[in-house]
């Protein structure tokens, strides 16, 4: 009945506006039949919000992630994320756990190579890793989700922000093995693998935390900054099959789309980033570039970068097999990054799904290429 009589007003509704649009076309006085219309919008808005609760209630005991769009347990909307921090050095590949995380993050650390910050929202995993030292400007992505930052061993300045900050930290360099991170026995047994051979895992990161106290809820004021459109589609931008993401000259992340999935595939130097606990590669529905100034520390000994965060700037969402251009900004530390679609000037809307996030020089090149080299 409420469909039947939603479709009469909306015919009525179109005549009236056809009418409006004929005597305006033979009449310099445009007609308004504005009580007419007003009448008939009040009773079609007053069904549709009676549609619109209908359409998007949820099935019972689940919600919405505000880090994927996806559907996950009710009780889980609220928890507050963690963030690891992930060794991203090739001689530590494969790493562990981390197709498990919601939304990964890749920038330089020193040395021209990466390192991964993966925050997790909803897991389970057994073994994560191998987890590395903190870097001060991953707190600040981490803050961005009102995660939790869990790590082993950190930069001076790192720990100088942390102190500054008061920054939510889990630190296995700090307790003894077993309590937050354990100790690869096969990779600690490898020379010159020790470094790259300590993990955690849900159950040990849980129990930290409770030892620490820390809020395990999302502030009541928080927000992802990240939103998400009902229905996965693509963007309205360029062909985007194979992506080419230049860190360095030596470290290389591309990504090939999967039509079928509707994923990209990611790769590291040319070869699939696997994950070794499900022996399986890195899938993102969503690719975020973040274009920013960095730059090596003045007199730092080991050469290790200032990465700005915080800030503005320019760079690319890609999803669905399509990139259009967006801007970016994060007003302080625990304020979230947002996008905005440059074209159209509004927040920007992503897919249900996992994210991938780059961040990376401003003049480095992103390369956008088409299946086949195809026009």
């Amino acid at each position: 009945m409420i469909s039947n009589k939603r479709m009469m007003l909306q015919g009525i509704l179109i005549i009236m506006l056809v009418m409006v649009l004929i005597a305006g076309c033979s009449s310099k006085e445009p007609v308004i039949e504005e009580e007419i219309v007003e009448e008939i919008q009040e009773e079609v808005t007053a069904e549709e919000i009676v549609n619109v609760v209908e359409e998007e209630k949820l099935p019972e005991g689940l919600a919405i992630s505000p880090l994927t769009g996806m559907l996950i347990q009710e009780e889980m909307v609220m928890r507050r994320p963690v963030a690891m921090q992930i060794n991203n050095i090739r001689v530590a590949y494969p790493q562990s756990g981390i197709t498990q995380a919601d939304i990964i993050y890749e920038a330089l650390a020193e040395g021209n190579i990466t390192r991964l910050l993966a925050v997790f929202h909803v897991y389970d995993a057994e073994k994560i890793g191998p987890i590395r030292s903190a870097r001060h400007y991953y707190l600040d992505m981490a803050a961005s989700h009102d995660a939790v930052y869990m790590h082993y061993g950190g930069s001076p300045q790192a720990y100088a922000y942390i102190n500054e900050i008061k920054a939510p930290s889990l630190d296995g360099i700090t307790r003894a093995d077993g309590i937050l991170s354990w100790r690869d026995p096969e990779r600690k047994s490898i020379p010159r693998m020790l470094e790259h051979s300590v993990y955690t895992s849900r159950k040990l990161i849980d129990e930290a935390w409770d030892a620490v106290g820390y809020r395990k809820e999302v502030r009541e004021d928080f927000t992802s900054g990240l939103l998400f459109q009902k229905e996965g589609k693509a963007p309205f931008g360029q062909r985007a099959d194979f992506i080419t993401i230049p860190f360095s000259g030596s470290y290389v992340s591309s990504f090939e789309y999967d039509y079928e999935t509707r994923e990209y595939i990611k790769y590291s130097a040319d070869e699939l980033h696997m994950d070794a606990l499900v022996d399986q590669p890195l899938r993102f529905t969503n690719l975020l570039v973040q274009k920013t100034e960095m730059y090596v520390i003045p007199g730092d000994d080991a050469g290790r970068r200032e990465v700005k965060i915080i800030g503005k700037g320019t760079g690319y969402y890609i999803s669905h097999g399509r990139a259009v251009s967006i801007e970016w900004s994060k007003a302080a530390y625990d304020e979230p990054t947002r996008y905005v679609d440059v074209k159209t000037g509004k927040p920007l809307n992503m897919n249900p799904g996992k994210t991938y996030i780059a961040i990376v020089p401003q003049r480095q090149t992103v390369t956008l290429t088409l299946a086949n080299n195809q026009e």
